[in-house]
């Protein structure tokens, strides 16, 4: 008989939306655990600092300056021209992650708002990907 080992890896999306000093809205799709490869997030966890979006992340928008961009990360490949918006599709699995908050988001996939004074909306959206070894 064979036993498999399956370990559970979970990829996290933070849906970002924040308010800038002066007023504009930003907000952007974060690969979060792409992002911790590449930032420090020290000061994010202290409260020193926000997590900021990046014309970098998977989806980007400033409409005040007229600036949307989306990248595929290292862990999922964008969708942008899909009628049901903007989706993505994880490396690993090759899952459909919709993060439209009122669309079901996607197999192994759960969206949760978190309650913040930092940021106007901030959502994670937790994908578990298992994996056989």
């Amino acid at each position: 008989m064979i036993f498999m080992k399956i370990e559970y890896v979970c990829g996290s999306t933070v849906v970002a939306l924040i308010q800038t000093i002066d007023g504009n809205e930003v907000s952007a799709y974060i690969d979060y655990a792409h992002r911790l490869t590449t930032e420090d997030f020290e000061v994010c966890f202290s409260g020193k600092r926000r997590i900021f979006p990046q014309n970098t992340n998977m989806s980007f928008s400033n409409w005040v300056i007229d600036v949307s961009t989306s990248n595929s990360s290292q862990n999922y490949h964008v969708t942008a021209e899909n009628a049901c918006g903007i989706l993505f599709k994880n490396k690993s699995d090759v899952k459909i992650i919709n993060v439209n908050l009122k669309a079901y988001p996607g197999d192994n996939t759960t969206q949760t708002p978190v309650e913040t004074g930092l940021y106007l909306c901030i959502v994670i959206c937790d994908h578990i990907v298992g994996k056989g070894t």
